[in-house]
């Protein structure tokens, strides 16, 4: 597994949900690309989880059918990209920091990988942290082959 393909699935990891704004942000910093050629390869990267099954996308409402009202958006993987496309918008209202109904959530299947990469990580004595910070270098040009990519 490469260390975005950890980071991604560590940020879901804990079953809470992870704001797209975070991952726009976060990575948006790191790359170093205009916020559409970010907001273009988050999707791409969210299409390849979701048909991997590792990931979950949907929303916290207040009669949600899940735990805590999460309600998770139902549909193909290009379908609920759509969706998230139509609620990831580049431009703020009001030049407020934009805030998107959306998050993405673990599944049974992306969290196990993330546990099993997590323990491998620990057994080899490497650090168990998953950041962002070794997928991309100052100039925001990705470090490993396929780095930029989900591989498992």
């Amino acid at each position: 597994m490469n260390d975005l393909t950890y980071y991604v699935l560590a940020t879901v990891s804990n079953g809470t949900g992870e704001n797209l704004w975070d991952w726009s942000t976060d990575v948006g910093i790191e790359r170093k690309r205009d916020p559409e050629d970010t907001r273009d390869w988050i999707l791409g990267l969210l299409r390849t989880l979701l048909l991997k099954g590792l990931v979950t996308v949907g929303n916290y409402e207040s009669n949600g059918p899940g735990r805590a009202g999460w309600d998770e958006w139902r549909g193909t993987p290009d379908e609920i990209v759509q969706r998230v496309a139509a609620t990831y918008t580049i431009e703020p209202e009001g030049g407020a920091v934009p805030f998107w109904p959306c998050y993405l959530l673990n599944t049974p299947a992306g969290d196990a990988l993330f546990e099993h990469e997590r323990d491998r990580r620990l057994r080899a004595g490497l650090d168990p942290v998953a950041d962002d910070d070794g997928i991309w270098d100052a100039d925001g040009n990705v470090i490993e082959p396929n780095g930029d990519m989900v591989v498992v």
